[in-house]
């Protein structure tokens, strides 16, 4: 294993250990299941979003690491992710005029 793959499972075993932590706290209204569920069940949708945008961002954190990152990657990235909030965010506008 490479050191910046021991880095990046230190990171994301940190993250995982605070959200399971924020998760048991009862003085926090946190529900790590909202991030999977619509509407009281869970979303299949939801499930593969959550997966594809993990293992996005960890391939474009190795490809920063490995100085392969390129400004078209790095655009794709952020357009792919960043396109389905945007357009939610107008359908919800766009639903409240009417």
């Amino acid at each position: 294993m490479r050191a910046a793959d021991g880095a990046l499972l230190i990171i994301a075993l940190a993250v995982a250990w605070s959200l399971y932590r924020a998760q048991r706290n009862k003085d926090y209204s946190f529900d790590l299941f909202d991030v999977i569920m619509e509407g009281s069940k869970v979303s299949r949708l939801a499930c593969v979003f959550m997966g594809s945008f993990a293992v996005s961002s960890w391939i474009m954190v190795r490809l920063t690491f490995d100085g392969k990152m390129t400004e078209g990657m790095f655009t794709a990235y952020g357009a792919v992710w960043c396109a389905p909030i945007i357009a939610k965010l107008f359908a919800q506008s766009t639903k409240e005029k009417s």
